[in-house]
C-alpha cells in the first residue's frame, strides 16, 4: 500500500478500505500506509524539484503546458495549493516538482505536506470504507455472490493481461521478422 500511494493512490486507498470494510484489512492501518505513501512520495517529489532540477524527469515534468499554470497557482496561494493540490485531478503528480522549483520554504512544505496527506488519506479512506458499507448493504445476505463476483473479475484481469501480453510479443515477432519497407 506505501507503495502505491508513494506513486499514486486515489483507487488503491479505496479499493483498500473497501476490502477493510470486509474484514481484510485494518482500516487503521491502511490509512496510515496511505499517509505514508503519499507524504513520502511527494516529499521525493519536492526534494528533486528544488535540488535536481536537472534530472530528465524533472526537466520532463517541467515541459507539460500545465506546469506553468501549476507554478503561478503555487507562487499565488502556496498554503491554499499544498492544501487542495491532491484533490485536483492533472496537478498531484506535478504539483510537488513545482513546490520544490518554487520559493515555497521547505520547513512551510514539510508542515502543510504533512496536514494535506493526513486529510487526504483519512478521506480516501472514509470514502472507500463507507462504499463498502453501502456495497454490503446494497448486497445484503449475497456474500458467496461477491466472492464469485470477486473471482471473476480477478479472472478477468488476468485473462486480459495475459492476452495483451500476448498479443505483444506476437506484434513483436512480426515487427522483427517484417521490418518496415520490407514488401
Amino acid at each position: 500500500m506505501i507503495v502505491l500511494t508513494f506513486f499514486e493512490g486515489e483507487t488503491v486507498v479505496i479499493v483498500g478500505a473497501f476490502l477493510a470494510h470486509q474484514g481484510y484489512f485494518n482500516p487503521y492501518l491502511l490509512c496510515l500506509c496511505a499517509f505514508l505513501g503519499t507524504f513520502a512520495g511527494d516529499q521525493l517529489w519536492f526534494y528533486l524539484g528544488r535540488h535536481h532540477s536537472d534530472f530528465k524527469i524533472v526537466r520532463k515534468i517541467r515541459s507539460y503546458q500545465s506546469f506553468a499554470r501549476v507554478l503561478g497557482m503555487v507562487e499565488r496561494h502556496p498554503i491554499k495549493f499544498i492544501l487542495s493540490f491532491r484533490f485536483v485531478y492533472g496537478v498531484r503528480n506535478i504539483a510537488p516538482v513545482a513546490l520544490g522549483l518554487s520559493n515555497v520554504p521547505a520547513s512551510k512544505y514539510l508542515l502543510f505536506n504533512f496536514i494535506a496527506a493526513l486529510v487526504w488519506a483519512s478521506s480516501f479512506t472514509l470514502i472507500g470504507y463507507l462504499f463498502g458499507e453501502a456495497a454490503e448493504r446494497f448486497l445484503g445476505q449475497m456474500a458467496g455472490v461477491q466472492h464469485k463476483i470477486l473471482g471473476a473479475i480477478l479472472a478477468g484481469g488476468v485473462v486480459y493481461v495475459v492476452f495483451k501480453l500476448v498479443t505483444g510479443q506476437i506484434r513483436r515477432r512480426k515487427a522483427r521478422h517484417n521490418p518496415p519497407g520490407d514488401v
